[in-house]
């Protein structure tokens, strides 16, 4: 009994530890399938992200490929068109420019020709001008021709009583005659007419003189031959010595008056209105009186 007991506990133990093996390795073959299965599946799945990221990393890179191609194509487009616009414009400047200098050489050639036609008229002009002042000089010296012959008529009519007498226009006082202009210029410019005159700027002598110039003058202003332009002192033409009486000037008489805005003070005189003299401005149009010896002219 004992020993089927040991038998049977023995078989039992036996058993137990068979049925114990088998369900151990069971359990162990079920546990590697599930692990195995749990593997694959994870597996799969990590082949399938690995690939699908491979995928999305090529479609990356293609599209990266594709943008770099083309980017540089589009940019070499838009320099080419930028270039090309450039370049016309260069071109048009350049044809402006040329356009230009052809315009300012035109304008040149033609400023130099006008030059040359300025500079013959002016030729021209005072050739005129001299042939003028020739001819105003052969004109006054057939009026004087004409004044002598009257002048002859006149003594051969009187019997030669008349011993002087003036040029036409003059007037005759004493033993000069007289010149009383009608147009006004500077005091210079009428001091070298009285010359082309054969005659000089007004240089009164005596009381009687002046009365009969005054008489013919008033009351205009009349330019005559007293000046302190070149020592500072008043003297006539003839560098004789003038002293300032006032009565034979215009009231605070003469003044060298300085604010007229000519330049320089008043180194001339000229008969006022009522006859009394008046310093002022050389450079003043007034109207002048030329005196020569009859016999002279």
């Amino acid at each position: 009994m004992k020993a089927a007991a040991s038998e049977r506990g023995s078989g039992s133990e036996y058993t137990d530890e068979f049925e114990n093996h088998e369900s151990s390795d069971d359990t162990e073959f079920w546990r590697k399938e599930s692990s195995l299965r749990m593997v694959g599946s994870s597996g799969g799945r990590w082949r399938c992200r690995f690939f699908v990221s491979i995928g999305v990393t090529a479609l990356i890179l293609l599209l990266l490929i594709i943008t770099v191609s083309v980017s540089p194509s589009m940019n070499h487009v838009k320099f080419d068109r930028k270039f090309a616009t450039t370049e016309m414009n260069v071109q048009n400047l350049t044809q402006t420019l040329a356009s230009v200098v052809t315009r300012t050489r035109d304008l040149e050639n033609h400023g130099n020709k006008l030059l040359l036609e300025i500079s013959s008229l002016e030729f021209d002009q005072v050739t005129m001008e001299s042939m003028l002042n020739n001819m105003l000089d052969s004109v006054q010296e057939l009026r004087d021709r004409v004044s002598d012959l009257k002048c002859q008529i006149n003594k051969l009519k009187n019997n030669n009583t008349q011993e002087l007498c003036c040029p036409e226009g003059w007037l005759l006082f004493s033993s000069h005659c007289y010149f009383f202009s009608n147009d006004g210029m500077p005091w210079d410019a009428a001091k070298d007419e009285c010359k082309k005159k054969r005659s000089e700027l007004l240089v009164l002598k005596s009381k009687p003189e002046k009365t009969f110039v005054v008489s013919k003058t008033r009351p205009l202003y009349y330019w005559l031959g007293l000046s302190d332009a070149r020592t500072g002192e008043w003297e006539w033409l003839d560098r004789t010595p003038y002293t300032i009486i006032r009565s034979e000037w215009m009231p605070g008489q003469p003044d060298d008056w300085k604010h007229h805005g000519l330049g320089g003070g008043e180194d001339c005189a000229h008969f006022h209105h009522d006859g009394r003299y008046n310093d002022d401005h050389c450079s003043r149009h007034y109207r002048y009186v030329c005196k020569a010896h009859a016999s002279s002219i």
